[in-house]
């Protein structure tokens, strides 16, 4: 009965923690040329980096337009940073310096090939006017309008050619509106369209939703998006034809995801509107849910009436003496803010949240590595995601697990 008490008591301190330690800043965009060499970035005046140590605040050094919407580097010492009101800077390894850029609009997407070779995304302001692409040849930023007014959220590079995707609202019948989804292809100078090509439909898979991300791994294209009815959807390209894949709901909670990417070894990632996430494999979703802080004390109270060893007996006191971590761990979990992910594989990769903190998925585990709302000490003394980061800090950790950020210092 003690050990029921107290992880209940774990539980409401974690939630009252993390409900009252909202984050200063928004994390919104994120990029990696490697585990010891990850950018993070958002509504911040500063850039975080992980360099296989701490996470550590980078200040951009120039004023700002508004929010980082996206990160794309050709190497650690060449790094793009992509925003608002044509906001784009460039990290050369020791600093940031503003680019000049012929537009003013907000930039949401940047990729590229090399140092001298990169393409930007500006967004359109409606649907029925044309996006631009920015293209950079080493020299200079120059911008070209796509041929077909639609709203554009998202860009790729597939070899040589340039994907972006995107939505616009179309009217069949009198009365009628509906949501048409696009996919605007730029090869040997000209553009395609598929899914809806401004007269017609191309291609019923992509025209059945609006696409707000689209990804890429060698032959195979993922677009991830919204339908009319609010159902999140994606389909897939793999040298064929355009197909979707099967809802992927949270088998703990119901609810429907909140983002998707393409990992680097190929497989889909459904991040929950809420707790857990789901890997696409083998043609079927393998859900992945938070653990159970009751069922696992439960566990090692049974492995204890029968002691191995010194450890499973520190495993246990732990659990009973210190309940909030297990819901910590829980908290870890939950993707209800998810707005970006980078990782080497599906089974390692980094979460970034609006709420300002990051989350490192390794299998079957999360764990939180930043929030931002540690670095006001009133907040940090109620969080006890703050407290485990510390910990975190205090003690050594096993070779390529990252360790939280030093509190920063309180923005004005």
């Amino acid at each position: 009965m003690q050990m029921r008490r107290a992880l209940a008591l774990g539980a409401a301190l974690v939630l009252g923690g993390t409900t009252a330690a909202r984050a200063q800043a928004s994390l919104l965009a994120i990029w990696g040329s490697g585990p010891t060499d990850i950018w993070v970035a958002g509504d911040a005046r500063a850039a975080l980096h992980y360099d296989g140590r701490a996470w550590n605040e980078v200040p951009f050094g120039v004023p700002l337009s508004g929010s980082i919407n996206a990160l794309w580097g050709s190497g650690p010492n060449d790094v793009f940073a992509a925003g608002d009101g044509g906001m784009i800077l460039r990290w050369n390894g020791q600093a940031w310096t503003r680019m000049g850029v012929p537009t003013d609009r907000q930039i949401v997407a940047i990729a590229g090939r090399s140092a001298t070779d990169a393409y930007a995304l500006v967004q359109s302001y409606n649907d029925r006017e044309p996006p631009t692409l920015l293209r950079w040849d080493g020299r200079a930023w120059t911008a070209t309008p796509l041929s077909l007014p639609f709203r554009a959220n998202a860009l790729v590079l597939q070899g040589a050619d340039v994907l972006v995707a995107g939505m616009l609202m179309n009217d069949p019948t009198p009365g009628e509106r509906r949501t048409r989804g696009v996919l605007a292809r730029l090869r040997a100078g000209q553009w395609t369209f598929s899914g809806w090509n401004g007269q017609a439909v191309t291609d019923a898979v992509l025209a059945g939703a609006g696409w707000s991300r689209i990804f890429v791994n060698g032959s195979t294209v993922l677009v991830a998006g919204e339908r009319d009815d609010g159902s999140k959807v994606m389909a897939m390209h793999s040298g064929g034809a355009w197909t979707l894949l099967p809802p992927a709901v949270s088998a703990m909670s119901g609810q429907s995801i909140q983002m998707a990417f393409l990992a680097a070894d190929g497989v889909p990632v459904a991040l929950n509107d809420g707790p857990g996430l789901s890997r696409y494999t083998g043609g079927r979703w393998a859900p992945v849910t938070p653990p159970n802080p009751m069922a696992m004390a439960m566990q090692q109270a049974q492995q204890m009436q029968q002691p191995q060893n010194m450890q499973q007996m520190q495993q246990l006191a732990q659990a009973m003496q210190n309940p909030m971590m297990l819901g910590v761990q829980m908290a870890a979990f939950d993707m209800s803010d998810a707005e970006a992910a980078w990782g080497p594989s599906s089974n390692d990769f980094y979460v970034v949240t609006s709420t300002g903190r990051i989350v490192r998925v390794q299998g079957t585990s999360a764990a939180f590595v930043y929030d931002a709302s540690c670095s006001d000490p009133m907040q940090a003394s109620m969080n006890p995601i703050c407290q485990m980061t510390m910990q975190q800090q205090a003690n050594p950790q096993q070779p390529g697990q990252p360790r939280a950020a030093a509190p920063r210092p309180k923005r004005p």
